[in-house]
C-alpha cells in the first residue's frame, strides 16, 4: 500500500463528501510526511455515527491487504476501493462484514453513508440482478 492514487481520485472524493446529504464534516487524519495511507474521518447528520475511510489505493485488494489494513480501521470503518479500474473478492466482503468493516467502490460507499449499519448495506455492484 501507498499514496499511489492519482491525484485527482482524492480531489474526487472530497468533493463528493462536500456535497454528500448525510456528511457534515470531513477531514483527513493521515499524515502526509510520515504515512503511507489515504484515510479521512466522516462525521454524517442526522445521529449517524462517524465513519473512518481508507482510500486504498490497490489493484487488486486481497485478505492480506485486508489484514495489513491501517490501525485506524476497525469497527465501523469503510475501505474504499479508490482506484476505478481495482477490485476485491466477494470473500474478503464476508469477513469484513463480520468485523462490522465496509469494503467497496465509489458508488457502494456513496449509498453506505445513508445508513448507520453500512457493513449491511449491499451496493450494485454486488447485488444480484435476476
Amino acid at each position: 500500500m501507498g499514496r499511489n492514487l492519482y491525484y485527482t481520485i482524492p480531489k474526487y472524493l472530497e468533493n463528493a463528501l462536500d456535497r454528500h446529504t448525510k456528511v457534515r464534516s470531513w477531514q483527513r487524519i493521515d499524515h502526509p510526511k510520515n504515512d503511507d495511507d489515504f484515510i479521512y474521518l466522516i462525521k454524517r447528520n442526522d445521529g449517524l455515527s462517524d465513519i473512518t475511510l481508507h482510500a486504498s489505493d490497490e489493484y487488486s485488494y486481497s485478505l492480506t491487504d485486508y489484514f495489513q489494513k491501517p490501525a485506524q480501521i476497525s469497527d465501523g470503518a469503510f475501505i474504499l476501493i479508490a482506484r476505478p479500474e481495482a477490485g476485491y473478492d466477494d470473500v474478503i466482503v464476508e469477513i469484513a462484514q463480520s468485523d462490522q468493516i465496509s469494503i467497496g467502490k465509489f458508488s457502494a460507499l456513496m449509498g453506505a453513508l445513508y445508513i448507520e449499519e453500512h457493513w449491511n448495506y449491499v451496493p450494485k455492484e454486488r447485488r444480484e440482478e435476476n
